[in-house]
């Protein structure tokens, strides 16, 4: 391994744009005799002559103008390194990577994109949706900075840091002039009389359907649609007989704005969701990425009321 460093690089491109080792030596802010023996070592390192010494000045070999030309290359690269370090950690570079599930998405956004990007205009933000355990294999991946999702994942091991959310209720909703809602109190069996949507279901949420619903466990639940964008199925069941089940932290605005309402139940079983904050263990997230996931903590916790 050759010891070349920046500064014997920035020696080899001074001597070859000056000419002269008197005029590199003050560029470099060196006497000649010590710049003269930074070449000389650069030239020994490597086991080749880089240039050719006249009265007149120097004049580059082969392998001295191969050498200037990566050596230009090299010292850029490392300019515009420590250039978007110091922009990185002023938030005026870089891209946070999210991930989040359905309803995690639909509790944040935009709520998070817009706060931080009003605090870091010039970071990209980029938000992906989907089910929590692909979002989790994107993490290990190095695909998404961090995730918010349920806590119940399945593939929770030591190489991911878990920091707990507010516990979100959940409900069953319709449209205001449904049936169900007309009704009172209804039974939870008497929601298997009109079509159900659902978010992709996990496996701990497809278990509690069943026992809920007292649905066999070998039959399958009967979905009518599946969509992982929580918007889409509020906007089916806004305009349809359909029911489904969701957070209310999810829907607040639409039960306020009356597109939809609570389906009101006997005995409501206690449904709640448990969301976290993940990130790899054992990688430093960037400042921006930092303030995303306290930006996303504070928003979540909020919306839980």
């Amino acid at each position: 391994m050759h010891d070349i460093n920046s500064r014997r690089l920035m020696h080899l491109v001074a001597l070859a744009e000056e000419g002269s080792f008197a005029r590199a030596a003050a560029r470099a802010h060196l006497s000649q005799s010590a710049f003269s023996r930074s070449i000389q070592a650069l030239e020994d390192d490597l086991g080749i002559k880089l240039f050719d010494r006249a009265a007149r000045g120097v004049a580059m070999t082969a392998a001295g103008n191969l050498m200037v030309g990566r050596a230009r290359r090299v010292l850029f690269e490392t300019r515009c390194l420590f250039r978007d370090l110091e922009l990185l950690k002023a938030h005026e570079f870089g891209e946070v990577r999210i991930g989040v599930g359905p309803y995690v998405a639909a509790i944040l956004l935009p709520k998070l994109i817009v706060g931080f990007s009003r605090r870091f205009p010039k970071v990209k933000i980029s938000v992906e949706v989907g089910e929590a355990d692909a979002m989790l294999g994107k993490l290990r991946a190095e695909q998404v900075d961090l995730l918010v999702a349920d806590r119940r994942l399945q593939a929770v091991a030591p190489d991911v840091t878990l920091h707990r959310l507010a516990r979100h209720a959940g409900a069953w909703f319709a449209r205001p002039g449904h049936p169900l809602v007309a009704r009172g109190e209804v039974p939870l069996s008497a929601l298997r009389e009109f079509p159900l949507v659902s978010v992709p279901l996990p496996a701990f949420m497809k278990d509690a359907l069943h026992r809920l619903l007292k649905i066999r466990a070998h039959e399958q639940i009967p979905l009518q649609a599946v969509c992982n964008d929580v918007g889409v199925l509020k906007a089916v069941v806004a305009e349809s007989d359909a029911v489904f089940f969701a957070t209310a932290s999810s829907v607040q605005s639409d039960l306020d704005e009356r597109r939809l309402a609570t389906i009101p139940l006997a005995s409501p079983p206690r449904l709640t969701l448990d969301f976290v904050l993940v990130h790899l263990t054992e990688r430093t997230p960037s400042p921006a990425a930092a303030v995303a996931m306290e930006l996303a903590g504070t928003l979540m916790d909020a919306a839980a009321g």
